[in-house]
């Protein structure tokens, strides 16, 4: 099977080398490279340019968002599948070989994911997004295991909505597929998990094949557009509002969706409260129902209801001497299951 990869670029100087050159190395070549810049101002055109020879490299005329030049990318493909990765994150060396064998033995697939690592900076890598998996997932959404991964016959949406193992640079699919359900929606553009609510649409239709080996290392640092856990959490809440309401396919969903719309809030609250922002508390208060509000819910917003020079004290002293609130970080994970993977989900 012949692939091509799409990067989308944007500020992505300091990265973008060596995700380049990983793709360079694949055992199994991509039928093509396509990097699309989003109009950089960090120099990353400057080192997309130099490789001309080996890539075709295209410019947006504006900055437009993530969501238009993987578009632009898809469009501009050769061939029929086509491998996202993003700008900061490293293929290994066979996961195209693996990809591309996976779909020449099993007919029909139009959507693939791969199992993947996480490296926060210098640090060694996290366990894989696999390792993560719920007690009985993969065995509860129909998996059948062939010799090359595993493959999943009947729609695999309604797992994502428990917990999420799809990453953009660990997925790939058919062209065919994007025919059928339309490529990335500008409506995402600015929203965190925008990936996700693409994914479902591929998923509500698609034979899935996955790959179990982690192939893929996800980078994480400072100016990862997700890095704010408790921003990542309100978008998370807009987009399942938005896909309950323009996914027709969703409806046999929404109970869980309803129930994960109430979690992320309720999670964002509690991370609005760790994170001292008592105005954005306030704000997302609102949208939790009293039969939501936990006692401990009731406290914070007790305090964050006071004057702030008073409520701000109140809030370091109930953080620090009674430890009912965890940290930010450590409260969303807990509290809530991501839309995309780590992006940018964990």
């Amino acid at each position: 099977m012949e692939i091509s990869a799409v990067i989308p670029v944007y500020n992505g100087a300091g990265y973008i080398v060596e995700t380049i050159e990983a793709i360079l190395a694949q055992s199994k070549p991509p039928a093509e490279i396509i990097i699309v810049d989003d109009c950089s101002t960090d120099g990353s055109r400057r080192i997309v340019e130099s490789y001309r020879d080996r890539a075709t490299v295209f410019s947006t005329a504006q900055n437009s968002g993530v969501q238009i030049v993987r578009n632009v990318g898809i469009a501009r493909a050769c061939t029929e599948w086509v491998a996202l990765c993003d700008q900061d994150d490293i293929w290994c060396p066979e996961y195209l070989a693996k990809l591309s064998d996976l779909l020449d033995d099993e007919a029909g697939i139009e959507f693939a994911f791969c199992n993947f690592r996480t490296v926060r900076g210098p640090g060694p890598p996290d366990g894989t997004k696999f390792d993560q998996a719920p007690r009985g997932y993969w065995e509860s959404a129909g998996r059948r295991i062939v010799p090359r991964g595993w493959v999943f016959d009947r729609s695999f949406a309604g797992q994502t909505f428990s917990w999420h193992p799809i990453f953009p640079s660990a997925s790939s699919f058919s062209k065919h597929l994007i025919d059928k359900v339309g490529a990335f929606s500008p409506a995402m553009n600015g929203v965190r998990p925008e990936d996700g609510e693409f994914v479902l649409r591929c998923l509500y239709r698609a034979k899935v094949g996955v790959l179990p080996e982690p192939l893929v290392t996800i980078r994480r640092h400072d100016t990862n557009f997700s890095r704010d856990d408790l921003l990542t959490l309100i978008d998370e809440v807009k987009v399942l509002s938005w896909i309950k309401e323009h996914h027709e396919e969703a409806r046999q969903y929404v109970d869980i969706i309803d129930s994960e719309i109430r979690r992320r809030r309720i999670a964002a609250v509690h991370g609005a409260f760790a994170a001292r922002r008592h105005d954005l508390m306030r704000e997302l208060l609102a949208e939790v129902p009293p039969r939501d509000r936990s006692i401990n819910l009731r406290i914070k917003s007790l305090i964050a209801s006071l004057p702030d020079d008073i409520g701000l004290a109140s809030n370091s002293i109930l953080q620090g001497a009674s430890g009912l609130v965890r940290p930010l970080r450590a409260s969303a994970r807990a509290a809530r299951t991501p839309m995309t993977g780590p992006r940018r989900s964990e």
